[in-house]
């Protein structure tokens, strides 16, 4: 049986509850989709906005969200800014996610063993 410090359940499920909402949005989703599909290992906002067919300040404003999730991390090199994926956080959502599944999992095996 898992045991689960609820302390440290709450910091994480406040970590997981603003990741879900920044990837609950269909434009975020797919901006992280493209980027991660995508043979580049940046983007700027102008880039975003013409492969999504969205204005720059809707895109700017997207992955300004997936910056705060820690989703994404942004470099500024000259004029623009250009956005990459956050290895070290999106490793950690991982790790969240991972625990989260693999308790209800468990919990489903528990469950299946009494029916």
């Amino acid at each position: 049986m898992l045991r689960i410090n609820t302390k440290s359940c709450s910091l994480m499920s406040d970590e997981l509850e603003e990741l879900f909402k920044a990837l609950a949005n269909i434009n975020r989703l797919l901006l992280v989709y493209s980027l991660a599909s995508r043979e580049v290992e940046k983007t700027s906002v102008t880039e975003m906005s013409k492969i999504m067919g969205l204005t720059q300040p809707a895109a700017s404003q997207h992955l300004k969200v997936l910056k705060s999730a820690q989703i994404l991390i942004a470099q500024k090199e000259g004029n623009y800014i250009y956005y990459t994926f956050n290895k070290t956080a999106l490793l950690k959502h991982k790790k969240s996610i991972d625990f989260l599944f693999n308790c209800a999992l468990s919990k489903c095996d528990q469950l299946e063993k009494h029916d």
